[in-house]
C-alpha cells in the first residue's frame, strides 16, 4: 500500500533560497497527516519581517483546514478521479514547482509503506523536528459525527432540522446534531471550534433557540467542542474560553462524547418528535 510526503518548508533567505523545514504532509490511500514544529516556527519569527511571519501562519492554518476537509471524506485520495485533490501528487509536484518566495512543498516522494501514525513520527522526526513531540492525529469533527450518529439513533434524532411547526415557539428553523427527550427535551450541537467565528456563532446559536423555544418547560443541553490552537484561531479560541466558561451550556470535551449516550441510556431518552 503506497503513500507519499511532502516536507513544507519557510524559506527565509530568498534570493538564495535559504529555507527551513517547518511542517510534514503525509498521504495515505485514505487519510492526511500534517503537523508542524512549533519550535522551528518560532525560530522562522526572528528571522522573518512580522507581515510575513503572519502571511506564513495564515498559510499554515489554511493547510490544517484542508487537511481536515480531506480526512472528513471517504473518497481515497490516490483514485484516478481525484488527481485534482489539494494533496494528490500531481498536485503537490506542481506546488514544489510553484514559488511565492516564503512557502516550499518538496517534491512528492512516494513510499512503498502503509501510511500511518507510526510512520508519520519517524518521517517527522527525521526530516522537521527530532525533538518535537508528534502530536496524536485527532478525527475531523465531520467524521466524528458520521461515527457518533449511528450509536445513538435509539435515543436521538441526529442532524435534525427543526422546524417552527414543530416547536411553536422556536423563532426559525434551525439544524440541530442531536435532539430526544424524556421528562425534558434533550438536544446537543458537535462545534468544530477551528472553523471561522461565524460559523461557530452559527452552532450557539442553534443550542441558545432552543434553550429560549423551551423556557418554560426547562431542557437539557450539550455543548460538544475541543479547546482550538490559540496561536492560529486565536478569535475561535476566546468564544470556546468564553462558551466554556458560561454555566448556560453544559460542555464536554470531543473525547467525552460517549457522555451524551449513557446520559441517554440512564434518562431514558427518546427521539423528538
Amino acid at each position: 500500500m503506497k503513500s507519499h510526503y511532502s516536507i513544507l518548508s519557510a524559506v527565509v533567505r530568498p534570493e538564495i533560497q535559504e529555507k527551513i523545514s517547518i511542517g510534514l504532509l503525509l498521504v495515505t490511500t485514505s487519510d492526511v497527516y500534517f503537523q508542524f514544529s512549533k519550535t522551528k516556527l518560532s525560530a522562522v519569527r526572528t528571522l522573518l519581517d512580522s507581515s510575513l511571519y503572519k502571511y506564513l501562519n495564515e498559510t499554515i492554518k489554511q493547510i490544517e483546514t484542508t487537511v481536515s476537509t480531506e480526512q472528513s471524506t471517504k473518497e481515497t485520495l490516490f483514485a484516478e478521479s481525484n488527481k485534482n485533490r489539494q494533496f494528490s501528487q500531481s498536485y503537490l509536484a506542481y506546488m514544489s514547482n510553484y514559488s511565492n518566495n516564503l512557502i516550499n512543498f518538496s517534491a512528492p516522494v512516494e513510499i512503498d509503506l502503509e501510511g500511518n501514525e507510526n510512520l508519520f513520527n519517524l518521517l517527522f522526526n527525521k526530516y522537521v523536528d527530532s525533538t518535537a513531540l508528534v502530536q496524536k492525529k485527532t478525527k475531523s469533527v465531520e467524521r466524528i459525527k458520521e461515527e457518533f450518529y449511528p450509536q445513538v439513533k435509539e435515543y436521538y434524532f441526529t442532524n435534525k432540522e427543526v422546524t417552527t411547526k414543530d416547536i411553536p415557539t422556536l423563532p426559525m428553523s434551525v439544524n440541530v446534531d442531536i435532539i430526544g427527550k424524556n421528562e425534558l427535551p434533550v438536544f446537543g450541537q458537535i462545534i468544530d471550534f477551528e472553523r471561522p467565528i461565524y460559523n461557530i456563532r452559527q452552532d450557539v446559536a442553534v443550542l441558545d433557540f432552543l434553550m429560549d423555544a423551551y423556557e418554560k418547560v426547562g431542557s437539557k443541553n450539550f455543548m460538544v467542542g475541543n479547546e482550538p490552537n490559540k496561536s492560529i484561531y486565536p478569535k475561535s479560541h476566546e468564544a470556546w474560553q468564553d462558551l466554556r466558561n458560561w454555566n448556560k451550556f453544559n460542555y464536554l470535551p470531543l473525547d467525552e462524547i460517549e457522555k451524551i449516550k449513557e446520559y441517554a441510556v440512564d434518562h431514558g431518552v427518546v427521539p423528538m418528535f
